[in-house]
Formats: structure tokens, C-alpha cells, sequence
């Protein structure tokens, strides 16, 4: 994930705990913020006491990453639907609308205590567009749309055509607008801090690369960024919040769009993210061979959505 220029600013006053944007870069207590991160999907399922905690892993995992100068993680706010399903994350947060397991949501909120101790913060993306936590594709099968498709089992070109019915479904997108109430306006269980409130969180992600999936969908699209990103800041005056975006591919090509999606008020910064491997900038066999033109490819994506 790239955090680049900023679109909207936000003032850092004396004490403040939380990054902001000034002039077009990150701010913490009125000072210069930069961070090295990586993403961290898992962590709350680590932090559950339920199948797939171990704390005692979470903390060494942490200490670890806080030892090498890795303090910014991003992570997922928990898959949705049923389990047993090919090449989906499992246990779910979510396991039907507005039903949650709870042993997920005190894994979530004992991680970011974690954070908090360690002086570290997270990305908290909300929803995902890709089949593997469910996201776009769960939120459809809630509302009758039929079995999802599943890339790794009916092909890439079926899952498209899927998917390509969230952003038109205003019934998929209230569901997903609940569970985002949901989250955003949650108090923690350890710190007592509401989620609005807690300076481990260091912006709120929408989704994980959200795609129109069609041409067809690209106003409708933008105009669910911008209402969700107003729906956030409503339950959150304190936090940055991001798209998830892929910038120029996960629009589709349409740079016009990358720039409209990331000019809405409410958005702090652009998104971008790096696929050497399925963008063809480097072979799959002989990944060295490719790692010049990557670099160069790589160096032209970001400076084109700077």
C-alpha cells in the first residue's frame, strides 16, 4: 500500500494522538509522521480467545515487527458468511447480517490494545471486493443474488460478472453500511476507548481494492465511495480515512476516476497499490530476471497518481 499526497487537511493540535494531514503529508502531535508497515489480515483472529487465537504468537509477532520499525499494520475487519467455502478465510466475523462472533470482535478489540501498548497503529479496512473474506460477493448472496462465484473454481470471468452487482445493489451496499455502524461506533472491551476515539487505529481503509467491475458502474461507484467515506466521518471526527484502492488498475484504467474517488472531502489520502507479478512487470518462473523493469515500472506507477 502507497500513502501519497494528501486531498484533504486536518489540524494538529499541541497533544494531539492522532496522524492528520497537513500540506500534504502525514502529521502526529504537529510533527512529521512517517512509518514503515506491512499487512497484518490476521491479527485479531490471533488475539481471539476462539479457534486461531494465540496470544501469546500476536505477541511476539508484534514485539518482533515493533523490533524491526514496523509500526503501521494493516488489517481486516473480519470476513463475512459461512465457512467451508474454497479460498475464504476462516473463522468469519460476520456470519450472517448483523450476527457476530463474538470471540472475533474480543480478538479485534484485544489487538488493538496491543497496538496501543506498543505505540503501534492500524489501517482497519472494512470490506473486501475480493471472494476471499466474503465482501462484495457475501453481501450479494444475503440479498438473493444466488451462490458467488468463486475465481479459483468457476474462473476470474464469472466471479466479474458476480461481483459487477454489488455497486448497483442498494439492498448488498445498506448491509454493508450497517456493519460499518457497527464497527466504527464500537467501544473496546479492554481500553474502554470507543473505537472514534482510540489513537491505535490510524485511519479506517473502506475496502480492500474497491472495483466498479464495469464500465457501467463507474458513477454509481464513486458516488458509494463518497457516501461511505460520509457515513465514517459522521460516527468518527478523529481518524484519516483511505479508500483501499489500487489507483489507476483498480479503477479499471481510468485515471480520471482514481482522481475523483480520492478528491472527496472526506478522503485524507491517495491509495495505490503494486502487483508486479499479475500486472506482467515481471515473469512468475524467473521473478529476477523482471526486478529492473518491476523497479521501473513500479517508480512510474507512483509517480503517476503523485
Amino acid at each position: 500500500m502507497f500513502a501519497g499526497l494528501a486531498c484533504s487537511c486536518g489540524t494538529a493540535e499541541d497533544g494531539d494522538a492522532f496522524v492528520r494531514v497537513e500540506n500534504g503529508r502525514f502529521v502526529l502531535d504537529g510533527k512529521p509522521c512517517y512509518f514503515l508497515g506491512t499487512n497484518f489480515w490476521y491479527g485479531p483472529i490471533l488475539g481471539s480467545k476462539g479457534p486461531g487465537g494465540d496470544r501469546e504468537r500476536l505477541a511476539r509477532e508484534l514485539d518482533t515487527l515493533a523490533a524491526c520499525g514496523v509500526t503501521n499494520l494493516r488489517v481486516l475487519v473480519g470476513a463475512d458468511g459461512g465457512g467451508g467455502v474454497p479460498s475464504k478465510i476462516e473463522p468469519t466475523l460476520q456470519y450472517v447480517p448483523g450476527k457476530y462472533n463474538d470471540e472475533l470482535l474480543d480478538g479485534l478489540d484485544y489487538f488493538l490494545a496491543e497496538l496501543g501498548r506498543r505505540g503501534m497503529k492500524a489501517v482497519l479496512y472494512l470490506t473486501n471486493s475480493w471472494e476471499w473474506s466474503g465482501g462484495y460477493s457475501q453481501y450479494l448472496a444475503w440479498t438473493g443474488a444466488g451462490k458467488p462465484a468463486i475465481p479459483a473454481v468457476d474462473g476470474y470471468e464469472a466471479y466479474v460478472e458476480y461481483v459487477s452487482h454489488f455497486i448497483p445493489s442498494r439492498e448488498a451496499r445498506a448491509l454493508l453500511e450497517e456493519h460499518v455502524r457497527f464497527i466504527v461506533g464500537r467501544t473496546n472491551r479492554y481500553t474502554g476507548l470507543r473505537y472514534a476515539d482510540d489513537p491505535a487505529i490510524f485511519s479506517w481503509q473502506i475496502c480492500n481494492e474497491p472495483r466498479p467491475f464495469g464500465e457501467q458502474n463507474k458513477e454509481a461507484f464513486a458516488e458509494w465511495i463518497a457516501r461511505t467515506a460520509r457515513l465514517i466521518r459522521s460516527l468518527d471526527a478523529n481518524h484519516m480515512i483511505s479508500t483501499g484502492s489500487e489507483g489507476f488498475y483498480g479503477c479499471e484504467a481510468d485515471m480520471e476516476l482514481v482522481e475523483r474517488i480520492h478528491a472527496v472531502p472526506e478522503i485524507s489520502y491517495v491509495n495505490l497499490h503494486i502487483w508486479p507479478y499479475n500486472w506482467n512487470w515481471t515473469p512468475r518462473k524467473d521473478p529476477a530476471s523482471g526486478l529492473r523493469n518491476s523497479m521501473e515500472e513500479t517508480r512510474r506507477y507512483i509517480d503517476r497518481h503523485l
